[in-house]
């Protein structure tokens, strides 16, 4: 009962440690080679419990068998495993390993076997009892062979630990295993019935799996962390190969990148225009055009492998077309919030030096006609009758002007009782139309204040020309300082002359009737 209580712990704790190990699976040579390990041990485990209790029938002797054939691949597996773990290729080393140990599973069948005994495999023979126990230990003796090498050859701190620590692991199951196997059993006849072997086997896997758990020393992936982690991700991940082409996806990257056909081997260019492979980028603001508008992106990328000239890029991509236009619109707003004036509804004088100043440029090449609005009198309805009636006298008049023009004109209060309206490519005749019929409407605005009418008239000032504005501006503003000496209420058209001194002019003949916003709307 003692017996089945042991090997029940140590098949226990063996049984965790491979159903993590395969639960965990993954195409990585350094799992694969662990778990065949695993696998052999644990079969190797099971037979002997059944070993014990078996007899000298067919089954019994197969049992017994494959429990010996087992046992007699176990040094092979782990010199496997080793070669995988430090990353060697198989040489010819190996394989004289794999020879040696055929030749010796071969050659015990040129001795007798008592299969009675459930450590039937030992030999008595003291010559070959020896010699067979070398062999076997043989392919772990090259193992820690190979480990130290690579202790002493790496130049990386951290795998000088972990080798470290997976050598003392090696070292303490070479030593209980050479204890229980031989010295015990051949020079002090003592029997421990496989129990120090399977210790000692169990003291190699828990130092390897605590090195696994400990420093990640297996590079051991799951399907679930791997669907999760990469396929499932939040933001867009794709790896990209020093030629621009994809290795890897996902399905975030796909979904962004607007193709779900998209896989590897396809040129990243082909849907990120501008992407360079040497950039190194740092949440980069990147825009795709598509159908139904514009996408940004966030775009990060980084070499995997830092120390590798030609390593493979990790590039991932994230959508912030809704934070980038929420950004867009509040920007817009607050412009035009600083652009428009609160009282009429029109843009401000601020508005008028960002676009026809400072922009002056891109607007090279374009004929405007400016017309430079003034109220006759205001200081003096400011003086009679307070600043509350003079704030509605510039919103009645705003609201007209705004009525008579179309809505993408500009419209301009550049000062305190000062207009500008900017009409884009007008000519000159249909610009004073319009002056007219502002001036009209005007004279129409029906205000009443302490029982008096308050008629309003207008000073205009008209320029027809090419860019820049703010030169057209100054002359319109002298052609409106003319319909004031001319007495107010008047419309003056600026024309330059040769030596560039301006000179005023009559309204001409077909000056257009004094009309009121009800009329139709001019074409401009």
């Amino acid at each position: 009962m003692l017996q089945l209580m042991i090997f029940a712990g140590i098949y226990g704790v063996m049984m965790f440690i491979w159903s993590f190990v395969y639960l965990n699976k993954s195409a990585d040579q350094i799992n694969q080679a662990f778990l065949q390990f695993l696998s052999v041990i644990l079969l190797w485990m099971v037979l002997g419990v059944s070993n014990a209790y078996g007899d000298a029938s067919l089954l019994g002797l197969t049992i017994k068998t494959i429990y010996w054939l087992s046992m007699m691949n176990m040094s092979i597996l782990f010199l496997l495993f080793i070669y995988r773990l430090i990353k060697r290729n198989l040489d010819w080393l190996f394989y004289v390993m794999v020879a040696l140990n055929t030749l010796t599973i071969i050659a015990r069948y040129f001795f007798p076997i008592d299969y009675s005994d459930p450590t039937f495999w030992r030999l008595s023979h003291p010559v070959v009892a020896p010699l067979m126990s070398g062999i076997f230990s043989i392919p772990a003796v090259v193992a820690l062979y190979l480990v130290l090498r690579r202790f002493f050859s790496t130049k990386e701190t951290r795998e000088r630990v972990q080798l470290t620590y997976f050598f003392g692991g090696i070292v303490l199951a070479l030593v209980t295993s050479v204890l229980s196997e031989y010295l015990l059993p051949t020079v002090f006849h003592i029997d421990t019935q496989l129990y120090l072997m399977h210790v000692a086997i169990l003291i190699f896997v828990v130092f390897t799996f605590v090195s696994i758990m400990k420093f990640r020393f297996l590079n051991i992936q799951s399907d679930y962390i791997f669907q999760k982690v990469f396929l499932n991700a939040r933001d867009g991940i794709i790896i990209i190969n020093k030629h621009q082409r994809v290795v890897s996806i996902n399905n975030m990257a796909r979904h962004i990148l607007g193709d779900e056909g998209m896989d590897s081997g396809d040129r990243i260019t082909d849907y990120i225009a501008g992407y360079q492979f040497a950039i190194d980028y740092q949440q980069h603001e990147m825009i795709l055009q598509r159908q139904g508008g514009s996408i940004y992106l966030a775009v990060t990328q980084y070499p995997i492998d830092t120390a590798a000239q030609d390593s493979a890029k990790l590039m991932t991509i994230t959508d912030i077309t809704a934070s980038k236009l929420s950004h867009l619109n509040e920007k817009r707003i607050l412009q035009e919030r600083s652009s428009i004036d609160q009282l009429t509804g029109l843009f401000n004088k601020q508005f008028f030096h960002e676009k026809y100043e400072t922009g002056a440029d891109a607007q090279l090449g374009k004929r405007f006609s400016l017309l430079f609005i003034d109220v006759d009198d205001f200081k003096t309805i400011n003086d009679q009758y307070g600043h509350l009636v003079g704030d509605q006298v510039l919103s009645r008049l705003a609201h007209c002007i705004r009525g008579i023009l179309r809505t993408d004109t500009d419209v301009i209060r550049f000062g305190g009782d000062e207009f500008i309206v900017v009409l884009e490519d007008t000519t000159l005749e249909a610009a004073y139309g319009v002056a007219e019929r502002i001036r009209g409407c005007a004279a129409q605005i029906d205000m009443t204040v302490k029982g008096a009418a308050l008629v309003i008239t207008l000073s205009i000032g008209l320029i027809e020309g090419n860019t820049p504005v703010t030169d057209l501006l100054m002359k319109a503003d002298i052609a409106m300082y003319r319909s004031k000496s001319k007495g107010k209420d008047a419309i003056t058209v600026f024309e330059d002359i040769r030596d560039d001194a301006a000179k005023s002019m009559d309204p001409p003949l077909h000056t257009a009737p004094n009309v009121c916003c009800g009329l139709p709307q001019h074409d401009v």
